[in-house]
């Protein structure tokens, strides 16, 4: 997710997907929330933080957050593989498809704030 001012709305998504989410102060008051209602409820949520880099394009955020996604060293064997993922903060162009495709995914559908990319079958 690459909104800065997703706020709270990532409580909702992180109940039923695994979130990656850039470090903003809009964002962190949420994330902490979550972090902290894991640890002392117990609530099942998986959310990562990762921070915007300065002079990094929005095409090479993405292309990080999903090469880490990809290359996540405590995922788990029974874990499914990744199907799919939803980007918020950002409008797919040409450069945005032509990250999707290099990472396997195919073409990306639009959401309101944003798009949803679905992982290429293998024929």
């Amino acid at each position: 997710m690459l909104d800065a001012d997703f706020g709270t709305r990532v409580a909702s998504l992180a109940e039923r997907v695994a979130v990656w989410i850039v470090d903003s102060d809009a964002n962190r008051p949420a994330i902490e929330a979550l972090w902290n209602a894991r640890r002392r409820n117990q609530v099942t949520c998986d959310v990562t933080i990762f921070r915007p880099i300065p002079g990094l394009s929005t095409e090479d955020h993405l292309d990080g957050v999903l090469r880490s996604i990809e290359t996540e060293p405590d995922v788990e064997e029974d874990r499914p593989a990744l199907e799919w993922v939803e980007v918020y903060g950002l409008e797919p162009s040409d450069a945005i498809e032509s990250v999707l495709r290099a990472r396997g995914f195919g073409g990306s559908a639009p959401l309101p704030d944003g798009f949803r990319a679905r992982m290429r079958r293998e024929r």
